[in-house]
């Protein structure tokens, strides 16, 4: 049953008032100034993890307190299983598909993408940003129209030398001396991104202690990083609620995605789409109480976002390019379906993309094995794509049609090497080439199934978290008997070689990577070690001839310049060397 409150029958609240004003109200720009807004997103949050969902009240306090203020919506889903496309979504209304952001560390968001910041910048908001892990960090194009984008640089550490993020309750003391220092006369978009309960999971042992008599041995870690984020939730809400701002602005708070924790074989988030990482916590509380503590079943997503706060914020009419409906009291269509992927399985492995629609009547995955699941399958365990091939057919038709809009323009940006070999030092299968041209999302039958490569993948998976956390003997370990059985998975050799690195080990880096990355097989972070390598191995015509290889393919990255400079002087041709100086400075300005 749809608990949606019919809108036409929302009392007036006061009778006595002019003509116009009700006018104005009916057209909805009653207000005289428009209101502020506040995003706040958590990183691999399950829905099923909080306590406003069914789960223990002890995980969750604060944000279970919030539901009883907001709108809750129970059939939310992200756009990917993977932070930055999904953020992308949130803050263009545009579909990975259309923004071209598909996975963590590949490109950036185009500069030609419209945001919501942008927009509420030219409207005289006050912007900024507060976002707690590297694979958000500015180079990779969301700070687009923030006054201030607060997040972690390359080469960063914490206390935490294994993560380069920052802790939830520093991002709520950064987001909240902002707060305090703010114009007042001015309206505000802010958005706090919290990264704590994404993998590895190390909590403070206070919330572990808090929360483990309360869930199974096997997840209170994940949970314990989750109820983490929500006590500094609960903070910063307090001093949002202190300076007013909660009275004066649309307040969301979303889930990127989720997590699998073993579910369908998956023991983290990227590959698959299942309900698992797809299905999100997503709350909307209105300043004047609209809707405050009920629910609704209505299909959204997190590209619903920029134009529910373009409305709620005055900016204008978002326009038809975006993908995303306007929830701003506002009802769903019951016919709407929703739009979601993963292409890192494709880019990282060269195993199938997975494309997904899902609408009330079911929920359709695209790719080398299409699946279909309705509603009452609820862990997605009987496949009907036999017994129901119409449904099928039409979802794919919408998956079809999305393909075919105009996307944007691709990002004339580069990403410096540096910022690649970060992400594959945490674990994140992105990070390491460009990708190329990407097939289409329902041509995708002739590369191999994920679901057959769990095996494969889960040794992966456990070797990036054993290098994650610092334990470099073990995932080498790992890292070398998993290339021993699939000798061919370039994505591990790049892992293995950038531990490899920091252990001085370059003779073998040499060995590992020379034979894996020949012309038209580059991958840029790859080549930037065997590069370096060569360097550290005395071989530095060898050295320069890879860094100018990576110029030809990536012009504009400093690490292969600067390799290149470097070279370049070793070998006496320093003419050569200057002109590459003169490119580098033209660069960093």
């Amino acid at each position: 049953m749809n608990r949606v409150r019919n809108l036409r029958a929302k009392p007036i609240r006061c009778l006595c008032v002019p003509i116009v004003t009700l006018l104005l109200l009916a057209c909805g720009d009653a207000r005289k100034a428009p209101l502020s807004g506040v995003l706040i997103t958590i990183d691999t949050t399950n829905k099923a993890a909080l306590g406003l969902y069914g789960n223990q009240p002890v995980i969750s306090p604060h944000l279970d307190a919030l539901a009883e203020e907001s709108l809750v919506y129970e059939n939310a889903r992200s756009v990917a299983p993977l932070t930055l496309p999904s953020h992308a979504s949130m803050l263009t209304g545009l579909y990975p598909i259309r923004h071209t952001v598909r996975d963590n560390g590949f490109h950036p968001l185009p500069a030609s993408a419209r945001t919501l910041a942008e927009r509420a910048q030219e409207g005289g908001f006050q912007t900024a940003a507060f976002v707690a892990a590297i694979v958000l960090a500015a180079p990779f194009g969301l700070n687009q129209g923030f006054d201030r984008y607060e997040a972690p640089h390359a080469g960063e550490h914490n206390a935490e030398p294994y993560m380069r993020e920052h802790r939830a309750e520093v991002m709520t003391r950064a987001a909240l001396e902002w707060v305090r220092q703010r114009d007042r006369s001015r309206p505000l978009f802010l958005w706090v991104h919290f990264f704590d309960p994404h993998a590895p999971y190390k909590a403070a042992p206070a919330f572990l202690d808090r929360v483990a008599p309360h869930t199974p041995e096997g997840i209170a870690p994940y949970l314990a990083e989750v109820a983490q984020a929500d006590a500094a939730i609960g903070e910063l809400l307090e001093g949002l609620r202190d300076q007013g701002i909660l009275d004066e602005s649309l307040l969301a708070v979303v889930a990127d995605h989720g997590e699998s924790l073993m579910r369908h074989g998956e023991p983290t988030h990227s590959v698959f789409i299942y309900d698992t990482t797809m299905r999100v916590p997503f709350l909307l509380r209105y300043p004047d109480g609209y809707r405050a503590g009920e629910r609704s079943d209505e299909p959204v997503s997190v590209v619903d976002l920029f134009p529910t706060f373009s409305s709620a914020m005055n900016l204008g009419e978002p326009g038809n390019d975006v993908d995303g409906l306007d929830l701003f009291e506002q009802v769903v269509p019951p016919d709407r379906g929703v739009y979601f992927e993963s292409y890192s399985g494709f880019l990282s492995y060269g195993w199938s993309p997975l494309t997904g629609w899902a609408d009330r009547r079911g929920t359709y995955l695209h790719g080398a094995r299409p699946q279909l699941y309705l509603p009452d399958d609820r862990r997605q365990a009987v496949n009907r794509i036999d017994s129901q091939p119409e449904l099928a057919r039409e979802h794919r038709s919408q998956i079809s049609r999305l393909a075919d809009r105009l996307r944007l323009p691709p990002s004339s940006r580069t990403l410096d090497t540096e910022f690649a070999g970060d992400l594959l030092s945490l674990g994140y299968v992105g990070g390491a080439q460009d990708g190329g041209e990407l097939p289409h999302p329902l041509q995708v039958e002739q590369y191999p199934d994920p679901s057959e490569h769990l095996d494969e993948l889960l040794v992966f998976y456990h070797a990036a978290s054993q290098a994650a956390m610092g334990h470099h003997d073990e995932a080498i370990a790992i890292l070398e008997g998993l290339l021993e059985t699939v000798p061919d998975n370039v994505l591990a050799a790049e892992v293995l070689a950038r531990i490899l690195v920091a252990q001085g080990r370059f003779q073998e880096i040499v060995d590992l990577l020379q034979p894996r990355l020949s012309p038209g097989a580059e991958r840029r972070s790859g080549l930037s070690m065997l590069a370096g390598a060569l360097e550290r191995t005395d071989r530095t015509q060898a050295a320069l001839d890879l860094h100018l290889r990576g110029l030809a393919l990536w012009p504009d990255d400093r690490k292969f310049l600067k390799g290149a400079i470097r070279t370049l002087r070793r070998l006496g041709r320093e003419p050569e060397a200057q002109q590459l100086e003169q490119r580098l400075q033209e660069i960093r300005e």
